[in-house]
């Protein structure tokens, strides 16, 4: 949790140093053009939005400068082919491996609909199929329980069945 701390530190001394300017630019999204209003943390000297072409330059330049270090340290490189766009993604992929909702995401990552979100990083989110069949036992316990042991009456019975190696209960109505 330290490095996303620091993280945190080094992106408020950013915004504390440079604020962000409100500004409208163009959002394509999703496939369709448009105007929104944005607050941008990195902009050029003039405060306007960075452009892709000097970022590649630079970034290029970074990197090449990042794997010497490594190299002389005996460390495994940066691989080539890492776009500062790869960034973005790492930023995502930890947000998710850390329990943050689709809506967060959406939110950091300045998607228009929270359905592009998904869209593009659905699988990095875990499986639920391990943590919803707990939930829902946990949440229901004393219900199911109750109804597979049946009524004071008897009309039900508890049937189990073996799939996946998991016992699962189903109630059989007479």
């Amino acid at each position: 949790m330290a490095e996303v701390n620091s993280a945190d530190a080094a992106l408020n001394a950013q915004v504390k140093a440079f604020p962000a300017t409100p500004q409208t630019m163009a959002d394509t999204t999703d496939g369709n053009w448009r105007e929104r209003k944005v607050r941008l943390v990195f902009t050029t000297a003039a405060g306007e939005p960075v452009q892709r072409s000097p970022w590649v330059r630079t970034w290029r330049k970074m990197v090449t400068d990042a794997n010497k270090i490594l190299a002389d340290r005996g460390e495994e490189q940066i691989p080539a082919g890492t776009m500062l766009h790869t960034l973005r993604h790492t930023y995502a992929s930890l947000l998710i491996k850390h329990g943050e909702s689709v809506k967060v995401l959406q939110k950091r990552l300045g998607h228009s609909s929270a359905a592009i979100t998904p869209d593009t990083y659905s699988h990095l989110w875990p499986d639920s199929a391990r943590t919803t069949r707990p939930a829902v036992e946990q949440g229901l316990g004393s219900l199911l329980s109750e109804s597979i042991q049946g009524t004071s009456r008897g009309t039900r019975q508890p049937v189990s069945t073996e799939t996946d190696g998991r016992r699962q209960a189903n109630v059989a109505h007479q």
